[in-house]
């Protein structure tokens, strides 16, 4: 008889083996959800000590019908599809895999802000449609000297902080959980955010989708951002308000916005967010190498078998649930000092 049942609801992916490797290796057994229709597949997953997700969403009344589980993993950095208090009230523990495509995200939103400086998308499709001298009335401005702030300071924005070095830039960021030690070690000084919208030339948000961040930049905030600046997008769509970007961009507030991620995934076929002549699009692919792909199935199923025999991951997003499990003592050291450091600054901020 196997250790415990795992099962992966729903993927999409050509090959989940490395799952399969870890968690029979560990004495689990590994169901593929794929294999049958989401109903059925969430029906198999009442008994699972393991449940690994995508882009499902996970309901209080979902998590109720989960009899046995001890985790509730989900593929990527954030959880915001899974209702976490209901987790923690149920004593499941919330995995996510925050830390496996920080160099992915980090070289995307970089690459989309070089894009809207140098106007790249905009002077090839004219070129091609055949065009010359296409910016004699659009102009473009040096990237040196000038302000890039930088909306959440956690791996992926310190990743972007750490390849923005030597760019010639002044770097301003804003988070209230950061260290400032560790900002100041990235040449970054930290401002509140009304500060570096006013004063940076280019904007990048990295920040979770959380009640408090949805619609964070929106008509209000892109107002207070310096006329022509560049707005970036890598984090979750809901940050930004799309109806309000795009009237900013048709005012000239902003000079051009650049999207990976959007309220609505995909965004209708009609959406403007899709033909703006000032924004840049891409498919929420911010995240993907096939480097990144495998390290994300490979660290996800790590977590599976940690958690169902007997450990705990490396990655909690409900690190409450520890003290409902009593288990915060086992939690690593730094996870749990780093936890506990975040909760007496958000003490603080409310």
């Amino acid at each position: 008889m196997s250790a415990f049942k795992a099962i992966f609801v729903e993927h999409g992916y050509k090959s989940i083996e490395p799952e399969r490797r870890i968690i029979e290796s560990a004495g689990g057994t590994f169901i593929d959800g794929d294999q049958y229709s989401l109903d059925e597949s969430l029906r198999i997953a009442a008994d699972a000590e393991g449940i690994m997700l995508r882009r499902i969403k996970i309901t209080r009344e979902q998590i109720t019908t989960f009899k046995r589980c001890k985790i509730l993993m989900r593929y990527g950095v954030g959880v915001d599809n899974i209702d976490v208090a209901a987790a923690t009230d149920a004593g499941i523990i919330v995995g996510h895999v925050p830390i496996y495509c920080q160099d992915d995200v980090s070289t995307h939103a970089i690459a989309l802000l070089l894009s809207c400086v140098r106007r790249i998308i905009p002077t090839s499709d004219a070129l091609r449609a055949g065009g010359w001298n296409v910016h004699e009335g659009d102009p473009i401005y040096r990237l040196a000297g000038k302000t890039l702030g930088i909306v959440g300071l956690g791996t992926l924005g310190q990743a972007v902080a750490k390849k923005m070095q030597g760019w010639n830039l002044r770097l301003l960021g804003t988070d209230p959980f950061i260290e400032p030690e560790i900002a100041q070690a990235l040449n970054v000084k930290l401002v509140p955010l009304e500060t570096l919208l006013h004063e940076s030339d280019f904007v990048s948000l990295h920040v979770p989708l959380l009640p408090e961040t949805k619609h964070l930049i929106n008509a209000s905030t892109l107002a207070q951002m310096k006329r022509g600046a560049i707005l970036v997008n890598t984090a979750r769509g809901p940050v930004v308000s799309g109806n309000d970007l795009l009237r900013a961009l048709d005012q000239g507030q902003l000079s051009c916005a650049a999207l990976d991620v959007f309220e609505e995934e995909p965004p209708s076929k009609d959406s403007l967010l899709r033909s703006h002549p000032r924004l840049l699009v891409t498919d929420h692919t911010a995240w993907y190498s096939e480097e990144s792909q495998l390290e994300l199935q490979r660290r996800a199923g790590e977590e599976i078998a940690r958690c169902c025999t007997g450990g705990l991951p490396e990655a909690i997003a409900n690190p409450e649930v520890l003290q409902k499990l009593g288990r915060v003592a086992e939690w690593k050291p730094n996870h749990l000092a780093r936890w506990q450091a975040r909760r007496t600054a958000a003490q603080a901020n409310t």
